[in-house]
C-alpha cells in the first residue's frame, strides 16, 4: 500500500532525475506551479485531475487493485 508521503518522494525522485523545475514541471503537466509543490509538500488540494497530468509528464502508471477492481474493469468494458 501506498502511504500520501510515499507519492511525495515518488513525484520529487522523479522530477529531478527528468530534470525538471517545479516550474518546469507545472508547464509541461498544464497546472499551475502550485498543484506541483503542493502534491510534493503532501497537501492535499490537487484534484485528481491534476495529478494525472502530471504522472504523465513523469511517465508514472498507476493501476488500481483491490478486490473489485475486476469487477469495475468489466462494468468499463461494458460501457464500451
Amino acid at each position: 500500500m501506498m502511504h500520501p508521503e510515499d507519492l511525495n518522494s515518488l513525484l520529487i525522485f522523479h522530477r529531478k532525475r527528468a530534470g525538471l523545475t517545479q516550474v518546469a514541471l507545472a508547464e509541461c503537466a498544464g497546472v499551475s506551479r502550485t498543484v506541483v509543490q503542493d502534491l510534493e509538500a503532501g497537501k492535499g488540494r490537487a484534484s485528481w485531475k491534476h495529478l494525472v497530468m502530471i504522472l504523465n509528464v513523469l511517465n508514472i502508471t498507476l493501476e488500481p487493485t483491490g478486490p473489485l477492481v475486476a469487477d469495475w474493469k468489466k462494468s468499463q468494458r461494458a460501457i464500451e
